[in-house]
């Protein structure tokens, strides 16, 4: 029976790819499916937009920000998306679609170990951040970069600058494919590495923006209120299923040969400071970390008396079972925001009344609701909306009037003038909801089962 046990074991670390990869592209599947991100709407909405009328140059969803440029890294994306939406299947397919991109990117980087349990662990730590959103084509190209470098073939390196060019128009994180790029270049310091490198920086100027599309990227990386102020900006929110993946990594590294400082001299590392100093880096990290985990398990040796002992046994059996145990924990962790009415965070019912009762004025909607709102009441403009926590315009931030707005009394009164807001999208425990009530706004819609309400004026 133990013996059996056993065997079971090693079926479970070695399972078939097909039902490795199809527990993965499931789990992806009921993440992309079953919830909706809070910027899902207003990317639908400016792919519809770049459809219709081409690429704006400025922003066309708030009535605080007409004059600001707006750069849109994730045009392109946002194109591919509006179109598969609207002319292969609706949100279904899209799901289907980037559930198969996050599988088909863990393949690209654990296709050949044997160790299959530990490649759906890291992909179940990846699902969090998965869903149909614009981080899954940062994952995608970090891929392909990757598996272009492990290949033996380094004439696929020529690749690399229409990689760049395509990667640049989708997302502005191909600056993550640059930086390794250039490390690959400090670590060959060939002719040709150099070229790749020259060339793939030349590719990432051709954008509807030219080099300004580093405008937009500068500003979000040199903002630090985004690590206090955006759930998925936080530094230092590393969890505990983040965590083993960095303790697998840096174990392997320490059992490999050389001195240790060569040893984790690498592009990981960087992604780890990265990773701590904003969560939302952890699906990038664990991604290159997947890779050199299953480099170094391929070049592990473990004499075989040590396999036939019985205490290795019984430890290879422990850690299986642990291992099961916490795929399951961990991805029903990473679901638990699922539901069949994926909008049932949101403001459903306000968007339908908004749409049959026009504002008369401008509308003021809290932060995590401006996308949705883009997307269903597309008549009504907006204060704020995900895109503008880093937008500045002069001595103006956007993202620091609006918490004025929520908390100051005098500030929010003198911005509702200003604008001529005259309705409310918030939830009744928020200050600024307790002083519209004082100043006579009344209730008109309210959520069912949910605390969100629109005050109208």
């Amino acid at each position: 029976m133990k013996q059996r046990i056993y065997r079971w074991a090693l079926a479970l670390v070695t399972m078939n790819n097909w039902i490795l990869y199809g527990l993965l592209f499931s789990l992806f599947f009921a993440k992309a499916f079953f919830t909706l991100d809070p910027d899902f709407g207003w990317h639908l909405s400016s792919g519809e937009y770049i459809l219709q009328h081409g690429i704006p140059s400025h922003d066309i969803y708030s009535y605080t920000a007409s004059n600001f440029s707006w750069i849109h890294h994730e045009w392109l994306a946002d194109t591919i998306g509006a179109m598969v939406y609207h002319l292969v299947g609706g949100f279904t397919v899209l799901a289907v679609l980037y559930a198969l991109l996050w599988t088909v990117a863990i393949w690209l980087v654990a296709r050949t170990t044997k160790a299959r349990l530990l490649v759906l662990f890291a992909g179940v730590t990846m699902v969090p951040f998965s869903g149909v959103r614009a981080i899954t084509w940062t994952i995608v190209f970090s891929a392909v970069m990757i598996a272009i470098y492990r290949a033996k073939d380094t004439r696929l390196r020529v690749v690399l600058p229409f990689l760049i060019l395509l990667w640049a128009n989708m997302h502005g994180s191909f600056v993550v494919g640059l930086a390794y790029i250039g490390w690959q270049l400090a670590r060959d310091r060939t002719t040709a590495s150099l070229g790749v490198f020259v060339v793939s920086v030349l590719a990432s100027c051709v954008t509807p923006y030219g080099p300004g599309m580093y405008v937009e990227i500068v500003r979000t990386m040199f903002d630090t209120t985004l690590r206090s102020r955006i759930q998925e900006w936080r530094s230092f929110g590393v969890k505990v299923d983040i965590g083993i993946v960095v303790g697998m990594w840096a174990g392997l590294l320490i059992m490999a040969k050389g001195a240790w400082w060569r040893k984790f001299l690498r592009f990981e590392s960087l992604l780890a400071i990265m990773m701590l100093s904003s969560v939302r880096h952890a699906p990038v990290f664990t991604l290159f970390a997947l890779a050199t985990i299953v480099e170094q398990l391929q070049s592990l040796v473990i004499p075989v008396q040590t396999l036939r002992d019985r205490g290795a046994k019984k430890m290879v059996v422990a850690l299986v079972m642990l291992s099961v145990v916490a795929c399951v924990l961990f991805g029903c962790f990473a679901l638990r925001y699922a539901s069949i009415d994926r909008e049932q965070p949101y403001p459903q019912t306000i968007a339908g009344y908004l749409r049959q009762h026009p504002c008369e004025g401008n509308v003021f909607a809290e932060y995590n609701y401006g996308g949705y709102l883009i997307w269903k009441v597309p008549s009504q403009k907006l204060y704020i909306d995900g895109r503008m926590p880093s937008w500045r315009l002069g001595n103006k931030s956007y993202m620091d009037d609006y918490i004025r707005v929520l908390n100051e009394t005098d500030f929010q009164r003198q911005e509702f003038q200003r604008y001529d807001i005259r309705c409310a999208v918030v939830r009744p425990s928020l200050q600024i909801a307790k002083q519209l009530q004082e100043s006579g706004w009344r209730i008109v819609s309210r959520e069912e089962g949910s605390s969100i309400v629109l005050y109208e004026r």
